[in-house]
């Protein structure tokens, strides 16, 4: 979770706490002693419970787990915040008043802005395009492991420079084109990996040589697994060298 862009950890922590706030919000508009707004909040019936205490939260966890199924619900319990809020009846808990107040239109507002903002395809292209999010791709190692690539019926020779659990970087004797899927294979630790990859970026080193980005397809969750534990075990040891 800690590794998450800055901006939606802060967004996120914002919908955490958004409770609280409006707690101390109702408490100065109200000039209700702060234990008996907490107490009624707690004694709510479970339908607006759940609108104070679970919703907002929720919507921070829904944010942080940066993918599809995610993005989603977080918009539709946006959608649900701004129905819940419109739809408001004059002088129900918790703002005790003919309309809701201020300070929670101020929240709201910033609430949608965060949808607006995650609506932008630069933002949303995180949640829906898994090679963007670095903090899934784990520690590197660099290995220079010769390797054996298979595309169509050709095959092609070169040598895995750095692995990682998102991809590897690979160096071929040939050009290879961007966007080519390829069947890579290579030997570590004394086993053999056979592995789909996509080549998602070329790089040429202070060397003049080109230098590829692979990015695994895996084909079931067994084939991550299997890789999970090969790089456990990388890890443990001392003849490969560590970098993020």
């Amino acid at each position: 979770m800690l590794k998450r862009p800055l901006v939606l950890k802060l967004f996120a922590l914002l919908l955490f706490i958004d409770p609280l706030l409006r707690l101390c919000f109702i408490t100065i508009e109200t000039e209700f002693p702060f234990w008996i707004v907490l107490q009624k909040a707690f004694a709510l019936s479970p339908k607006d419970f759940f609108n104070f205490w679970v919703l907002f939260p929720l919507s921070g966890l829904l944010l942080l787990s940066v993918k599809i199924y995610s993005y989603i619900f977080f918009i539709l319990v946006q959608i649900y915040s701004l129905y819940f809020h419109l739809n408001y009846k004059p002088y129900s808990w918790p703002y005790l008043d003919k309309n809701p107040s201020t300070t929670a239109y101020i929240l709201l507002t910033i609430n949608m802005l965060m949808v607006i903002y995650l609506l932008m395809p630069r933002s949303r292209e995180l949640f829906f395009d898994e090679s963007l999010r670095w903090w899934e791709r784990g520690d590197r190692y660099t290995i220079n492991e010769p390797c054996f690539a298979k595309i169509q019926d050709k095959e092609y020779q070169g040598v895995v420079c750095d692995l990682s659990f998102g991809g590897a970087l690979v160096t071929f004797k040939e050009n290879i084109n961007i966007d080519k899927t390829m069947d890579l294979s290579f030997d570590i630790l004394g086993k053999n990996i056979t592995l789909k990859t996509q080549v998602v970026r070329a790089m040429e080193d202070l060397d003049g040589k080109i230098n590829y980005g692979l990015q695994f397809l895996f084909k079931n969750k067994w084939e991550k697994f299997k890789l999970k534990l090969i790089m456990f075990s990388i890890s443990k040891v001392s003849d490969y060298e560590k970098f993020r």
